[in-house]
């Protein structure tokens, strides 16, 4: 896909004032950095980013059996979210593997926001209406509909509030980590949500498309650009997942680490059959591991793990962490071969390079 093809967010003409080296990400034109991703990622890690997420997918789901509908769709327990509550949860296929993790929101009584990957937007969408024929929603892709803003770090809140009136800064001070809220903005309703991708105090500001533009500047006044380079090295650190690398259609939710989330004993749900032989046999073949490189390198995406001369895995997501001013990630291993402090070697460019087996997350997540 050239240039001109790109798929463009209503943010980009800012991104391109602002001096962003954009790239490709997926179907989209996107800002990688503005000023460079240590001092980025410190800013959020110290004071307050703003990030363009407006690539990310939003789904509308309403209807009398909305409830039902979603917790046969997703692992996590639906009905324990009231109006204004999130929960991350996932939809999984028939084999247990994931079609997407996501953030689901209970918006009404009988309406739900789903954010989904910006990757996986379509294939949710046409996931959903696939497995809706016996209940009565309504599904509506409304990523168009949307900007999305994020605002993160432990200043996030003092950012917001330099754009928000007095009654909307109270609402906003009472939001309690993964509410959402409706907040009135530039003449338009948008909603915020106390979430974030990076492992600090942060929230996601879903706009009216048309306002989102003059959003972001205005924030940009009192808060530094982020691009996505920083949001990867950032969300690593924190240790979470990123669909795609740490997950994908042939990997579990008790393989990738996320058995909290997966309600397997108060619920049925699409793929519960190969979750609970995992949750309750422990049959995984393969589980999610953080490390930290002993040797210098860098490991990436598919260099093979080693313990000794055997294979056991292969690095998901791998990058050097400024906070700990160390390189490091995540891979996926065979299951019960190393624990917490064992050393493997991962083969970088031909040369097998020592790592330790860390506790996850590598940087302790400051979000509630």
């Amino acid at each position: 896909m050239n240039q001109s093809e790109l798929k463009k967010t209503s943010i980009h003409a800012t991104h391109l004032a602002l001096g962003a080296k954009m790239i490709p990400f997926g179907d989209w034109d996107m800002p990688i950095q503005y000023e460079g991703v240590l001092k980025e990622h410190q800013a959020v890690r110290n004071h307050s980013g703003i990030f363009d997420v407006s690539h990310m997918g939003e789904i509308l789901i309403q209807g009398s059996e909305a409830t039902a509908f979603l917790q046969h769709l997703t692992i996590n327990d639906v009905s324990k979210l009231e109006a204004g509550n999130g929960q991350y949860t996932a939809m999984l296929n028939e084999r247990g593997g994931f079609v997407d993790d996501l953030i689901l929101y209970r918006l009404q009584d009988k309406k739900y926001l789903l954010c989904v990957n910006a990757s996986n937007d379509k294939k949710d969408y046409d996931w959903l209406v696939k497995n809706s024929s016996r209940f009565e929603v309504d599904i509506e892709h409304a990523s168009d509909q949307f900007g999305q803003i994020a605002v993160q770090g432990p200043e996030s809140q003092a950012a917001l509030a330099a754009i928000l009136d007095r009654d909307n800064i109270q609402k906003l001070e009472k939001l309690s980590y993964m509410d959402i809220a409706e907040f009135e903005f530039l003449g338009k309703t948008s909603l915020i949500a106390r979430t974030g991708y990076t492992g600090e105090l942060g929230y996601e500001l879903y706009l009216p498309e048309d306002i989102a533009e003059k959003t972001f500047a205005r924030l940009a006044e009192v808060s530094k650009p982020i691009g996505l380079g920083a949001r990867d090295t950032l969300r690593l650190e924190a240790c979470y997942l990123l669909y795609g690398n740490d997950m994908n259609e042939g990997v579990s939710p008790i393989e990738a680490g996320i058995g909290w989330a997966t309600k397997v004993e108060s619920k049925d749900f699409i793929g519960k059959s190969v979750v609970l032989s995992h949750k309750e046999k422990d049959r995984p073949r393969k589980q999610l591991i953080a490390f930290t490189m002993e040797d210098k390198g860098i490991a990436r995406n598919e260099m093979t793990v080693y313990l000794k001369d055997r294979k056991i895995g292969a690095v998901t997501s791998g990058g050097f962490l400024p906070t700990l001013e160390v390189a490091g990630g995540l891979a996926l291993v065979d299951r019960g071969a190393v624990k917490i402090g064992d050393t493997v070697e991962i083969d970088i460019r031909g040369k097998r390079k020592l790592a330790k087996v860390a506790r996850k997350p590598l940087y302790s997540a400051k979000v509630k």
